[in-house]
């Protein structure tokens, strides 16, 4: 019992770090660009999906489909840890905010 509360302590304990990332074409330059409270797991679904073939965002199933995983790259554009203070839906709405900073830089033509 004491391992399962010591876990659960770690859990609690363990920092949030969300962000905001890109999905980009290297073949054409186009990207997707989109944020996550929780970049770690993105980054991992995303190294999933290549492995296994399927496609990790509808928005990119035809490029995807026709260029395959492999020409995709995982861009980490910024990264955010949560406040201990901060709500899941606060933290959330800094991430979009954050995201819209970024689309504001980033050439809107090479977007899917």
């Amino acid at each position: 019992m004491d391992r399962r509360k010591t876990l659960i302590n770690e859990y609690k304990q363990a920092k949030v770090v969300g962000g905001v990332y890109r999905l980009i074409n290297t073949h054409n330059g186009m990207y997707l660009l989109d944020c996550t409270p929780n970049l770690q797991a993105k980054q991992n679904s995303f190294n999933f999906t290549i492995s296994s073939g399927s496609c990790l965002d509808l928005r990119l199933k035809e490029a995807w489909e026709s260029s395959g995983g492999e020409a995709f790259a995982f861009e980490i554009l910024e990264s955010l840890e949560k406040k201990k203070e901060q709500t899941q839906e606060e933290f959330i709405d800094d991430l979009k905010m954050l995201k819209q900073l970024w689309s504001d830089k980033l050439d809107s033509s090479k977007s899917y």
